[in-house]
């Protein structure tokens, strides 16, 4: 039985003796035969083992009791506990849970949504490190809508703040996306309020307000299943009934009245925000499905709570829309109100209500207040423009408009449509009609917009015609002896007429005058376009472009394999791309171009191979006879691609995919690394298993290259050496201190003979290039190659780094420096038990990193262990890796 088994063994064991557990997980359940299944699942499942799981079932009457009752009977660590009347909401079984519970931290899951695999794991490991009174996670939804505010809160971690110093909080009311100490929820009596719905919003409140210390992880924790269309609606989704919106006034008047209680009406502002702009938005967003009976009901109830709780200066900051609606609720103007819905909506109002007075157009109220134009100014007019029968030959442009604008009396306003060039400011005009007619005489080339201009009361109000404007758009094409005229929708959705001459230098005449005309020297829409044009001409058969870590080095494979074919005299023309080209020293007959420029666009698409580490096929589209030489760069030992613990969301899987779409051969160093590159990327083309190329250097090179590499360090060739190379967390963009921090203990520990070099990951290296460090240390973060620095040490000490794959090659030792093991298994994933499988000793403080470089003996005791190590994951590299990749890629 390995380690992990014993362990889950031991703590099943601890569980079955009703011995204390770490986590109380409650679940409530009412009719959710549909889903309790799953739900409970993902608690059985989860990574923490050390759980209680207690299912109050709210008197269900379909077949969740039985589901419930068949799924917990074998499960020691599972109970069951059924309310005999229905309680009518989540506070009552809530509460019985956290009763029937006896768990250190407790957590909340309804039965139709479901936890990620390591929540618990993740939302333990939290709450412990940082000792808080409860701890957030992220909420997935379903219908994968994205909240605003998760992104304040959630898109890195907070450590112990408190409600009064970020407001923000007010926003996330959630109970089931938190881990919560007993001590807490005990201390201060907080439980559910019962008798009412929307009870989070009164236990979340209070919850911040009591806590010392609140902490948020940026981690996905809760899956909340949306089924907006379902027969039986959830409590949030039950909009259409008054009583719904009662209830979640009756919840906020109980959470106001617990902030006056406790001498916190200071952030009652904070809190009213919070409600005006999400749960009031919520229903006036709903307000045309209301009958006349829920909407009397709505005005009243609604001015009633905005007079308890604030004055209409509470508007003054919110965007136009919300402001206007807020206020016209506030002096309940029922009939501008519904005059404002209707504007909206691109409908007609009842009266003409723009007004234009003093410089700024307002929408006038039905009831004249003091001030209140303020509260009600319009910063733009909504014109409504709809076009149809878009007709075009090779002389006119045509099409029948429809428009509009609410609230304006039509006889005030008049139009006039433009079609102007972008790049050289030509222009067509016309006045509206019945049918407008655009005659395309006299044009230039480049792309003309449509847009339509209203002249009102001295002002004019310019609206660009949008795809969604157009009825029956087609792209058609037509051309005259000198242009193609092609009507388009660019990737902004704007509707405009290209006229593209037919000959290539023209092509690239225009493209040099749309560039001048840009502010910015390069953008996507550059790249698109440049990358069009080039694709046009021949691809080149004996151009190889090279790129390593995204133009950042001249190293790695990409490197290995450019110096072997140079060497090998064939007959090809290299590229290489490079953020910097001007500070890096390439050997041989290496064009270096800009990465992003031009030149490199031109390179890219006309080279026959393309060779790098990372990834070029975002930056254009592969040719179909171009080939995709990806060499990777490491042995995978944190999760990646699709095996990650935080699932790639979609544009991260669209890019994913774009990039292993276009390779044509992968470069893998062995049989563990083939097998999880198929699976995290989804990749089925050819992988080389071979070796990495970059490594021949190290079987390749004697003792005079490491002696010449000490020299141009200006290192004495007789000094013992220890590479401190950790990686990058991609949650901590500062991890780079912690490091910086342990080389100068470090450099106060090791003796006379011995130098320090440091080699920071490459998006950290430019952190540190103007610190000091000690005397016997050396900062190589930006050198080209980290296989030279392999060469020249002695030691290695990393952490979670795929350097140790590599050095692994020399036969040296190997320390591992994991001060934070726990927090990175929970936040990244390994492939690999370090501690069991690593090629050296895991050490978790630096006294133990000290102890292991002052007692070779003790590093030697590793020795097996190592050699195990380098059996698995060194077995091919022989110092031949990068002829066979050229004999099968580039001699085929």
């Amino acid at each position: 039985m390995n380690c992990l088994k014993k362990l889950e063994a031991i703590k099943m064991t601890q569980l079955t003796n009703n011995q204390r557990p770490k986590l109380s997980v409650v679940v409530i359940a009412y009719n959710n035969e549909l889903y309790i299944d799953e739900a409970l699942e993902s608690l059985y499942h989860q990574t923490l083992k050390d759980i209680e799981v207690v299912v109050v079932n709210d008197f269900s009457t379909d077949n969740t009791k039985e589901l419930i009752d068949e799924y917990v009977k074998d499960k020691p660590n599972f109970k069951a506990i059924h309310l005999q009347e229905n309680s009518g909401g989540c506070s009552v079984p809530r509460n019985t849970g956290i009763e029937n519970s006896t768990g250190e931290y407790v957590m909340f899951l309804d039965g139709d949504d479901w936890y990620t695999v390591d929540a618990c794991e993740k939302m333990v490991e939290a709450i412990e490190r940082t000792g808080s009174d409860f701890v957030g996670g992220q909420v997935i939804r379903t219908n994968n809508y994205e909240i605003w505010y998760h992104k304040q809160i959630y898109s890195k971690e907070i450590i112990n703040t408190n409600i009064r110093e970020f407001s923000t909080l007010f926003y996330d009311s959630l109970s089931v996306n938190k881990i919560y100490q007993r001590s807490f929820l005990d201390k201060n009596n907080l439980r559910f309020p019962e008798g009412i719905h929307y009870e989070d919003i009164v236990f979340t409140g209070k919850a911040y307000f009591l806590a010392d210390a609140i902490s948020f992880i940026p981690e996905p924790i809760y899956y909340w299943r949306v089924v907006e269309n379902a027969e039986d609606k959830s409590i949030t989704n039950r909009r259409f009934e008054f009583d719904n919106f009662r209830n979640r006034i009756v919840a906020h008047r109980m959470f106001d009245e617990f902030l006056r209680g406790k001498g916190d009406g200071r952030y009652q502002n904070h809190k009213n925000n919070k409600f005006l702009r999400h749960d009031l938005k919520l229903y006036v967003n709903d307000y045309d499905e209301f009958d006349e009976e829920y909407k009397e009901q709505f005005h009243q109830l609604i001015h009633e709570y905005l007079h308890e709780v604030m004055d209409e200066y509470a508007f003054i900051n919110l965007p136009e829309r919300e402001r206007i609606i807020y206020y016209l609720l506030y002096i309940d103007d029922r009939e501008a109100f519904q005059d404002y819905i209707s504007y909206l909506n691109g409908e007609e109002t009842n009266q003409f209500r723009i007004k234009f007075e003093g410089g700024e157009y307002y929408f006038e109220a039905s009831v004249s207040k003091p001030n209140s134009n303020k509260f009600l100014s319009i910063s733009s007019l909504n014109i409504e423009a709809e076009l149809t029968d878009i007709r075009i030959d090779s002389n006119m442009l045509s099409f029948t408009p429809y428009l509009s604008v609410p609230g304006i009396n039509p006889q005030e306003v008049h139009f006039e449509w433009l079609l102007k060039n972008r790049q050289t400011g030509h222009a067509l005009r016309s006045k509206n009609k019945q049918t407008v007619k655009l005659l395309l005489l006299n044009m230039e080339a480049g792309n003309y917009y449509l847009s339509l201009h209203m002249h009102h009361q001295g002002n004019i109000h310019r609206n660009v015609i949008k795809k969604q404007q157009l009825e029956n758009f087609a792209n058609e094409e037509v051309e005259n002896s000198r242009f193609k005229l092609r009507l388009f929708v660019n990737h902004k959705n704007t509707f405009g007429l290209k006229v593209l001459p037919k000959k290539t230098k023209d092509k690239v005449k225009l493209f040099i005058l749309k560039r001048k005309k840009q502010k910015k020297s390069q953008n996507l829409f550059d790249k698109e376009k440049i990358s069009q044009l080039y694709s046009k001409l021949p691809l080149k058969s004996n151009w190889i472009l090279f790129e390593s870590h995204m133009g950042k080095q001249y190293s790695d494979s990409p490197r290995a394999i450019y110096e072997e074919l140079v060497k090998s005299g064939r007959n090809y023309k290299y590229i290489w791309s490079l953020e910097n080209p001007d500070q890096v020293d390439i050997p041989g007959p290496a064009i270096k171009v800009k990465r992003n420029s031009m030149k490199h666009f031109y390179y890219l698409v006309r080279s026959k191979f393309w060779v790098d580490n990372q990834g070029l096929a975002h930056l254009a589209p592969k040719r179909k006879d171009q080939v995709y030489l990806q060499t990777w760069h490491g042995t995978p030992l944190k999760k990646m691609g699709f095996d990650q613990k935080k699932r790639p969301d979609r544009n991260e899987i669209a890019k994913l995919k774009r990039q292993t779409d276009a390779w044509d051969y992968f470069v893998s160093p062995n049989a563990y690394s083939t097998k999880i590159f198929r699976r995290a990327f989804r990749y089925h083309g050819e992988i080389l298993e071979t070796g990495y190329p970059r490594n021949d250097l190290l079987l390749n090179t004697d003792e005079n290259y490491s002696i010449e590499m000490k020299k141009r360090f200006d290192i004495p060739v007789d000094k013992k050496l220890i590479l401190f190379a950790p990686t990058f967390r991609d949650w901590d963009e500062n991890s780079y201190q912690k490091a910086i921090s342990d080389i100068h203990v470090l450099s106060q520990k090791i003796n006379e003979e011995t130098v320090i070099l440091l080699r920071l990951h490459y998006l950290l290296s430019s952190k540190i290039s103007q610190t000091d460090l000690p005397k016997n240390v050396i900062n190589l973060s930006e050198h080209e190659d980290i296989q030279d620095l392999y060469k020249i040490s002695d030691i290695l000490i990393t952490d979670y780094s795929s350097v140790m794959f590599d050095f692994a090659i020399l036969q040296r030792p190997i320390i591992l420096y994991c001060y934070d093991l726990e927090q990175y298994q929970s936040r990244r994933g390994m492939y690999l038990e370090l501690e069991q499988e690593g090629p050296g000793p895991l050490c978790t403080n630096l006294d133990e990193v000290i102890y292991y470089i002052s007692n070779p003996a003790a590093l030697e005791s590793y020795k097996k262990q190592y050699e195990k190590f380098h059996e698995v994951f060194s077995s091919l590299e022989d110092g031949a890796a990068t002829r066979r990749v050229i004999n099968k890629v580039f001699d085929y």
